[in-house]
């Protein structure tokens, strides 16, 4: 199986995300005094599966490492995180899809906002790989700062959203308590189903099954949607205007209000939830 196939993207976005991590090296190497650049390479490229090893081999260099992650976020005209997050281009974060993780830069210079890096190996433990492209995951605030923090996390114990596919490892599931459901979210609740230890522990430490409560209303207009749009009527609506939609897929994603295909799923936040749950309502 391919990584772009693990991850659940398109061979093309797989290369380009190779492409991106090449830049990244070439930006970053003229910034890091006292290692070899085939040695810096290794640190800075080294993929999900191999970080904790180049961190124990390479540990002396630690050193020369220091503060660069500082330096690398702070505004500056010269490549910085901003232009790493604009390149990546993550609309959703990549641990929870709840919130937005835009990069907003304004005529090239004012830069606005962006994701937070999060350092899947804590950096305080781990300074070799404080600027490794695949250690560094645009996220929320919130599962950066306030759920995983300085956590520690490795590819033994954790989903990698660089490595692993959480839309594959995990489900929405609606779980119906009575009778209420049609009409009121106390009727219900949503809850995540899996069987892989790792991703449980993503929604474990990222309070996920908790933090998704909160979205019981799309859900309630979901199972509201599906009476409303029986497949007959969906049919018809994809043969009434066939010219406004350029496929099926269009026409589910404005009923649904989310993206359908796994391969969008980071390009609107909710889009796993309204898809796992629209799958189990038969609406898509």
């Amino acid at each position: 199986m391919t990584l772009s196939r693990i991850l659940g993207i398109t061979e093309a976005q797989y290369r380009k995300l190779e492409e991106i991590a090449n830049k990244h090296f070439k930006n970053i190497k003229g910034k890091i005094d006292g290692v070899q650049e085939n040695i810096l390479k290794e640190i800075i490229l080294a993929k999900p599966n191999e970080l904790e090893g180049i961190s124990e081999t390479y540990k002396g260099l630690a050193e020369q490492f220091k503060n660069k992650y500082k330096n690398f976020t702070n505004k500056k005209k010269e490549y910085d995180a901003y232009e790493l997050a604009e390149s990546l281009n993550i609309n959703t974060c990549p641990y929870c899809n709840i919130n937005s993780t835009y990069t907003v830069i304004k005529n090239k210079d004012e830069k606005i906002t962006r994701p937070e890096f999060d350092h899947f190996y804590d950096k305080a433990t781990y300074p070799i790989l404080s600027l490794s492209f695949y250690n560094l995951i645009p996220s929320c605030h919130t599962c950066n700062s306030s759920l995983k923090s300085s956590k520690k996390f490795s590819i033994k114990t954790h989903l990698h959203p660089y490595s692993d596919n959480f839309n594959d490892k995990v489900k929405f599931h609606l779980h119906i308590n009575d009778s209420r459901f049609f009409y009121n979210e106390k009727g219900f609740k949503i809850a995540l189903k899996t069987e892989d230890v790792r991703a449980k522990n993503n929604i474990d430490s990222f309070k996920l099954e908790t933090l998704y409560q909160n979205h019981k209303d799309i859900v309630l207009e979901l199972i509201q949607k599906r009476e409303i749009y029986p497949d007959s009527y969906i049919d018809e609506l994809a043969h009434n205007y066939s010219g406004l939609f350029k496929n099926r897929e269009d026409l589910l994603r404005l009923i649904t209000s989310g993206y359908v295909e796994d391969k969008d799923l980071n390009k609107r936040p909710l889009s796993k939830l309204i898809k796992d749950i629209s799958e189990e309502l038969e609406l898509i």
